[in-house]
């Protein structure tokens, strides 16, 4: 699975997968982290307001907050008390608001490794995990001081009898996310990656780009405000991701970043899967995949 962002509901899930589906090996590719924070604010005669979604939402009581903060967790979104003193001081200073949601977003995250840590001691499970282009840098070390998953950013590791690769990054984006380079700079560091491999005919080439000019990269035209078009989808993806992907015709390639292009397709012999994302409404989407030596026995895609 890929692109949780942040969503409590869509780690727990994945972590509960493992045990569902008897899977040897779990894989989460990529933009770990959220994008949002959610000030609750008190109110001076009691209670709290936010604004969520674009909609003004206030609590008068406790369980109302709690089921509050439930929901912005699902979503993905980190949530924080603030007087409104606080408010107004942080929303007038970037700086402090851009520190603030650091702390929320690698603590969240160490949460998650302490769940797995705790979850997965003593079990057979084998889970790898990788940042993608949304994640900031601090987010490798946290992942590297697990107990329980191993951080496969850059790395070569086995997956049976087969060897992975990951890659999280990313071609340019209109967001200018922490993990991103033209694919000119991007070729080369795919190409070093890609030497760490022997027998490329069966790896898995784990790259949170997919390779451009295939379904598994369609998303929404943008205007210059970054409005998506109702009904025109183009090409996004990594086209350095595309020319490595034909050149060494991998067993298979595992990808995400396009929530929206769940999907499977050949590239010649190589067979590319996109599991896509709906973190925001708390629904896992992943792909089982059952391989053997040379082969993809088989695959199905999950959602719940």
């Amino acid at each position: 699975m890929t692109d949780v962002h942040g969503s409590n509901t869509c780690y727990r899930k994945f972590l509960n997968a493992l045990k569902v589906y008897n899977v040897d090996v779990g894989i989460l590719l990529g933009d770990l982290t959220g994008k949002v924070m959610v000030p609750l604010v008190e109110k001076a005669g009691g209670g709290w307001e936010t604004t969520l979604m674009g909609t003004h939402t206030e609590c008068a009581m406790q369980d109302e907050l709690e089921k509050l903060k439930k929901t912005i967790e699902m979503m993905g979104y980190y949530w924080v008390h603030q007087t409104p003193e606080e408010f107004h001081t942080f929303k007038a200073d970037p700086k402090k608001v851009d520190m603030l949601f650091k702390q929320l977003m690698l603590a969240r995250l160490k949460e998650w490794i302490a769940l797995a840590d705790e979850r997965l001691a003593g079990t057979s499970y084998k889970v790898y995990m990788a940042a993608g282009n949304d994640d900031h840098f601090e987010v490798d070390q946290v992942i590297e001081d697990s107990a329980a998953i191993v951080n496969c950013n850059n790395k070569n590791v086995p997956v049976g009898e087969h060897e992975m690769i990951t890659f999280s990054w990313a071609n340019p984006t209109p967001w200018n996310t922490p993990r991103e380079r033209p694919d000119e700079e991007l070729e080369p560091m795919l190409e070093e990656l890609i030497a760490k491999v022997k027998d490329k005919s069966s790896a898995i080439f784990n790259f949170h780009a997919p390779p451009y000019g295939y379904a598994l990269d369609l998303a929404p035209k943008l205007d210059e405000n970054l409005i998506q078009a109702a009904d025109q989808k183009i090409h996004v993806g990594s086209r350095a991701v595309a020319k490595m992907i034909e050149k060494y015709q991998p067993l298979i390639g595992l990808h995400g970043h396009i929530h929206e292009s769940r999907g499977a397709q050949k590239a010649k012999r190589t067979l590319l899967i996109n599991p896509g994302s709906e973190y925001s409404e708390g629904i896992l989407k992943g792909a089982v995949i059952m391989l053997e030596k040379d082969k993809v026995k088989d695959y199905v895609f999950t959602s719940g």
